[in-house]
């Protein structure tokens, strides 16, 4: 965004220098997500959140079998900034991988939207910007009975936008600065 260019481009120069921008990256990343104005084009929810999940259990120092994503069975449209839907799923993902638990995020349909339930981890190990994220998406609702961490977003309807192609697996791999770098920092497996 334009707002943020100059904070961008001061980041950028820090990094030349050598010096470690990832945490204040990912606030210029979580600040850029919570102002973004409504896309021209929809988020495919099933696509977009395969390819980014399939990243995090890529990059996560974690065991297997701590991500499982569970799809709906229809084409699921959303009218959301990319970083918006990056920026809630990788803020729950770090709280759970804070919390050392297991993470499910399911797509389910619900009359012209979608909702996004995100379960796993514990409350107290959640990331604080992450109630602005869900707020900023929609209605939505957050629980921590039981000590295990759940929340419902009701997505905003797409109303025939044309759908924007998911990012590439490559591209959030290879980038040391996209979403999943940014916002894991510290539970990523280091490259050698």
């Amino acid at each position: 965004m334009p707002v943020f260019g100059q904070t961008r481009a001061a980041l950028a120069a820090a990094a030349a220098r050598g010096a470690d921008i990832l945490s204040s990256l990912r606030l210029v990343m979580t600040a850029e997500a919570l102002t973004a104005p409504v896309p021209a084009q929809a988020l495919e929810l099933n696509t977009e959140l395969e390819v980014l999940c399939d990243a995090c259990r890529e990059l996560a120092a974690c065991r297997g079998g701590w991500l499982y994503l569970c799809p709906a069975e229809e084409v699921q449209p959303a009218a959301l900034p990319r970083g918006l839907l990056h920026g809630v799923v990788l803020s729950f993902l770090r709280g759970v991988l804070r919390s050392g638990g297991r993470a499910v995020i399911r797509v389910l349909p619900h009359g012209g939207a979608a909702v996004l339930t995100l379960q796993g981890g514990r409350p107290d190990r959640m990331p604080g910007d992450l109630p602005a994220l869900l707020h900023r998406c929609g209605a939505y609702v957050t629980t921590g009975d039981g000590g295990r961490y759940a929340a419902a977003v009701r997505m905003a309807p797409a109303q025939g936008l044309p759908l924007r192609e998911a990012p590439a697996l490559a591209e959030l791999l290879l980038d040391r600065y996209s979403a999943p770098r940014v916002y894991l920092q510290g539970f990523c497996v280091e490259e050698e």
